[in-house]
Order: structure tokens, then C-alpha cells, then sequence
């Protein structure tokens, strides 16, 4: 089962960490020890999320409620501090949450920023993409990307032949899922796919304002 995020819960801290590069490490019959690497690692979202009305306490309720069960996903944005510019220079937003114009509606306020383009088709467990962009933008080391429902992040960025719109960007962890030409790179609404490790639930108490904490790794 897959729920959606709950909405109006405002988000307080968001803490994306990368794990599972490694195995245990391997001791050999000389006592030396060594690391062994992993083909893939899984993402670790750590929360705090902030109910302060009564929808959201009965939305951040009911969401871990739902997220307990086994084998229940969900799609929850990745909100970071630092986003590319825009075609005209100015730097994106990002986690735009839409209005609360239905009894249960959640997601973004539009559609995500399309300046971002897979010049060429993305192959399952590729370090590397080839991205065509706007001019007036960049990726930096450190940004986050998605592609589809997997989040990667940034950790180089070279031109391609002194472009200044095509770009290859080295990211971790690899591809999970092949992608076609032309895909759009989200960069300002990013999202993963996870299953909730453990989670906070509220109830009855004498504040306004009731946090959670939440423990969310990547659903394959």
C-alpha cells in the first residue's frame, strides 16, 4: 500500500543521510582488516515533522498510523537549503506545498521545474548523467536530484566539450532505474520513495504545537 504525505504538516528539519556503502568489514587470515564495498547504498531520511492545527494532527496521526504497517510506501518531499537557478538566474524554491483546497489533497503547488533534461538515456547503475540545462544555471557538488521517485546527489560536474548547457554530473548512489532521453532532472521538488523505520506518535497533550520524529529509509 502506498500513502501520501500528510498535508498541512509543516516540515522542521529533513536530514537526507546515504548508507549501506559498506559491508562489514572482512578480516583475513593475517588479522588485516579490509572494507568491503557495496554495489548500492539506500537512503536514510531522518524528520521532524510539526502538527500545529487540527488537520495536521489528525493527518501526522493518522500518517504514522498507516505507515506501520508492512510494506507501506510513500512518496515524501526532500526539502534542502541550497536549489539551482532558473532559466532567468534567479534561484528555484522548492517544497511549495499545494493549498488545502480538498478535504485530502497533498503534493506540490505545480509542476516541477523542467530546465533539467537527460541529454542522453540513463542506464541502470550508471555513476554518471549527461544533462542539458539552462545557461544561466548549474549543478554544484552537494545538490540533490531526482529522477522519478530516487534521489541522488551531486558529487561532481564537469562540461561537456565547454557547453554551457550541457553538463556531465558524476552522483551517488548509481542509477536505479533506467531513464530515456529527455527526462526531466527534478531539482526543486525533490522526492523518495520510502518505508517508515520508526516514528513518533502523538495524542492528547496540553501544547498547540505536536512533533514527531521520524525515521524513513528508501523503498525499493
Amino acid at each position: 500500500m502506498q500513502v501520501s504525505f500528510p498535508f498541512p504538516v509543516k516540515l522542521q528539519s529533513s536530514v537526507p543521510k546515504l548508507e549501506g556503502l559498506r559491508f562489514q568489514p572482512f578480516t583475513n587470515i593475517d588479522s588485516e582488516t579490509f572494507a568491503k564495498p557495496a554495489l548500492n547504498g539506500f537512503w536514510r531520511l531522518d524528520m521532524t515533522v510539526l502538527a500545529h492545527d487540527m488537520q495536521s494532527h489528525l493527518a501526522l496521526s493518522s500518517f504514522v498510523t498507516q505507515m506501520s504497517a508492512a510494506g507501506t510506501t510513500c512518496v515524501v518531499p526532500v526539502c534542502t537549503q541550497w536549489r539551482p537557478n532558473d532559466q532567468n538566474g534567479r534561484r528555484l524554491t522548492g517544497c511549495d506545498m499545494a493549498p488545502a483546497y480538498t478535504f485530502d489533497h497533498v503534493g506540490f503547488l505545480g509542476e516541477p521545474f523542467d530546465g533539467f533534461t537527460l541529454r542522453a538515456a540513463a542506464a541502470h547503475r550508471a555513476s554518471y548523467i549527461d544533462i542539458d540545462k539552462p545557461a544561466m544555471s548549474q549543478l554544484w557538488p552537494g545538490h540533490f536530484i531526482s529522477l522519478g521517485d530516487r534521489l541522488h546527489q551531486v558529487v561532481n560536474t564537469t562540461s561537456i566539450g565547454e557547453s554551457e548547457t550541457a553538463i556531465r554530473v558524476s552522483i551517488m548512489p548509481n542509477i536505479r532505474e533506467a531513464q530515456p532521453s529527455g527526462t526531466v532532472v527534478i531539482v526543486d521538488q525533490l522526492r523518495l520513495k520510502v518505508m517508515m523505520e520508526s516514528g513518533d506518535q502523538i495524542g492528547l497533550g496540553t501544547g498547540r504545537f505536536r512533533s514527531s520524529a521520524l525515521s524513513l529509509v528508501e523503498a525499493f
